[in-house]
């Protein structure tokens, strides 16, 4: 697991994964829970896991970023996964998150500089 800056994390555009969202305690526990739900659920597919996972804080809340790069999975399966768990994980895709906590901001920074 790799600690990113939130800086980092904007950097990513282009890229896609998963974020889980509001992640207390012992991450390693979550990311073995999660692994661990996606297999149960045939998500990750002939035994494979997520190895690449980074971790990030974005004003209070820490949240782990499971990249999907050489992951054998169900993309169907997990798109579903996501929204079905998503009041227990706040589950979002990477695309999104940037979309909706960076793409704003700068969409509304502009928007104030036509005034």
């Amino acid at each position: 697991m790799k600690r990113i800056t939130i800086e980092e994390l904007r950097n990513m555009k282009g890229k896609e994964g998963l974020i889980i969202q509001g992640c207390g305690g012992d991450l390693n526990e979550w990311v073995a829970g999660i692994n661990g739900l996606l297999t149960e659920a045939g998500i990750l597919l002939a035994g494979d896991v997520f190895r690449n996972i980074s971790v990030f804080q974005n004003g209070e809340v820490t949240s782990l970023l499971f990249h999907m790069d050489d992951v054998n999975l169900d993309m169907g399966k997990l798109a579903v996964w996501r929204i079905k768990t998503h009041e227990n994980f706040s589950g979002t895709w990477l695309s999104d998150y940037l979309d909706n906590y960076f793409n704003r901001d700068e969409t509304e920074e502009m928007e104030e500089e036509r005034y």
